[in-house]
């Protein structure tokens, strides 16, 4: 049959289970024009193309599926790139369409064109270039391949905007696609069946060892292997940021986030152990405190679905190439087998927490509603999973904000019920990664918590929210200023301190001239009331809370 490029191209979205797209329009009339004339893909206009990366990123995070965002040639294909950056840095599977300059005129200073490939190259997996448009449907197909296998991240279609245009002749079997490769993960590898005696005969030669979850384990899925595997043998987990849901937060074998923003306890309990089986994550600088948690030298056997990972930060003892689920439903199996036996962790690590929440965490005095202006960030935590269902799912944005969340916020369920830009640390994030979520999953809830300074750099995305009629909750947390900055100044530059504090903004009057519902909240007491009514609002609203200028999570020094 013949079709126009953009006809075949919006086609294949929807034969990989697209439903929407997030961008701007521009030069890509070819791909408009047939999304208009098809009318089975929702597009999903935006304020920025940084926010449709956002956008599709979250849309991603929380179904399993492909998120798309488009851009059109030069400023903005350029927009798009931090974007894409966070979601190549945390594992997730984007397809960005970018419309670039016709082909009969390429590399002839023809406006908005620069090498957009060489540009995007760092920031994804591939970036794909379809010069006809006979070769749409394979280039299509290869670029979900790419997305959604092995370790999952962004892809680019960089398109001329006359491949969209133009006719080819398809067959039948062009259009039809392989619709595993829509979800991620796509394929999972699984490990030879000895390598789960391997580890097993490590931990039970182990004294004290610990359980070590990453962004590997919520991508894969594993989180009630986790669960199940560390109920059976009494080794409690530790988790990065991303890993956090691997196991429930409130589980007597959970330790909670490690690393430079963890828990002060959990890493001294990290300190001590003889045995690390680390599951789904890569040992970044963070969340490791650079390198010393745990500390170097302790034996450890590393589980990974990227081989390139394995053993690259941490010398480990053993490296296990496989997906996270498989592998750890073969280790279930064969420590039942073998009527596993050792020493739990249950109660040290039930006392420990339970210390913890009573001296720093939300059970804290600190945490305790009053009366007292301003609202203390560990009284707006408290407030939020007071309120928040199990079931809730809050996204972070870049800052302490997100050491509040990601210390503070106990996830009672696993799974992917805490979202956030930790591989990139991208301010900005938070609100249209909500706005992308909801769209994704209509019937949950999500509430986005953010400072000021990150809240301000989208929050033209209002605007967004009201039009698609996309109700989610904007927790701000405003002291006025980039209290992370701040911090980083006072305890690397001798207290003196330059750009980082901003004039009074009320972001509830903003939210209220976007049409949003705004609230500014001085007082703990009044927050419980006021998050609850905006998880029932039939429209986004931020809720403003007034925070001291000065507060720092537990364990943060610079």
């Amino acid at each position: 049959m013949k079709l126009k490029g953009g006809d075949a191209f919006v086609q294949l979205l929807k034969a990989f289970g697209v439903s929407h797209i997030f961008g701007i329009p521009g030069d890509s009339l070819g791909l408009y024009d047939a999304l208009v004339r098809d009318g089975g893909i929702q597009h999903v206009l935006v304020r920025h193309e940084q926010a449709a990366a956002h956008m599709a990123d979250a849309f991603a995070r929380v179904s399993g599926r492909v998120g798309v965002c488009d851009a059109s040639s030069g400023p903005g294909v350029t927009n798009l790139v931090t974007g894409l950056a966070t979601a190549y840095a945390d594992s997730v599977p984007v397809l960005a369409v970018a419309t670039t300059s016709p082909t009969k005129i390429r590399n002839r200073n023809n406006f908005q064109e620069l090498d957009q490939p060489a540009l995007l190259h760092t920031v994804t997996k591939a970036v794909i270039e379809i010069d006809r448009p006979e070769r749409i449907p394979d280039l299509v197909k290869r670029a979900f391949r790419i997305a959604t296998t092995g370790r999952p991240g962004p892809v680019v279609l960089n398109v001329p905007l006359d491949v969209f245009l133009r006719s080819a002749e398809y067959g039948e079997s062009d259009l039809l696609c392989d619709t595993v490769f829509g979800r991620y993960p796509a394929l999972r590898v699984r490990a030879e069946a000895k390598e789960a005696g391997v580890v097993l005969d490590a931990l039970r030669k182990a004294r004290k060892p610990v359980i070590w979850c990453g962004g590997g384990v919520i991508i894969s899925g594993a989180s009630a292997e986790v669960e199940a595997f560390a109920e059976l043998t009494g080794i409690p987990v530790a988790t990065t940021y991303m890993g956090k849901g691997a196991i429930p937060e409130t589980h007597t074998l959970s330790l909670g986030p490690a690393g430079q923003l963890g828990r002060p306890p959990t890493n001294e309990y990290l300190a001590g152990v003889d045995f690390v089986l680390a599951i789904g994550t890569r040992f970044t600088n963070v969340d490791t405190a650079n390198w010393t948690v745990p500390k170097p030298g302790t034996p450890m056997i590393q589980i990974d679905i990227d081989p390139i990972e394995l053993g690259k930060n941490y010398d480990v003892v053993h490296a296990v190439w496989s997906d996270a689920k498989l592998f750890l439903q073969d280790l279930i199996a064969a420590a039942q087998k073998m009527k596993w036996e050792g020493a739990r962790a249950d109660a040290a690590v039930g006392a420990l927490r339970t210390s913890w929440l009573a001296t720093s965490g939300i059970e804290s005095p600190q945490s305790s509603p009053n009366n007292e202006e301003p609202v203390h960030p560990l009284q707006a935590i408290r407030a939020l999973r007071e309120a928040m269902r199990p079931d809730d799912t809050l996204i972070c944005d870049s800052g302490f904000n997100q050491i509040w969340g990601g210390q503070y916020f106990e996830l009672q369920r696993p799974g992917r019920h805490y979202v956030g830009p930790r591989g990139m640390g991208t301010m900005g994030f938070a609100f249209p990664a909500a706005i992308g979520a909801k769209m994704a999953c209509p019937d949950r809830r999500f509430v986005a918590l953010a400072g000021d300074g990150g809240f301000m750099m989208l929050v033209h995305e209002l605007e967004t929210s009201i039009r698609m009629k996309t109700p989610v909750v904007v927790c701000v947390l405003n002291n006025g200023n980039l209290e992370y900055c701040r911090q980083a100044q006072i305890g690397l530059m001798g207290g003196r301190l330059l750009s980082t504090e901003f004039t009074d903004t009320n972001f509830a009057e903003i939210a209220k001239a976007f049409g949003a519902r705004g609230v500014r909240v001085t007082r703990s007491t009044e927050l419980r009331g006021v998050i609850r009514a905006a998880l029932e609002s039939p429209v986004t609203t931020v809720v403003e809370i007034i925070t001291p200028q000065s507060a720092k999570p537990d364990g943060v020094a610079f």
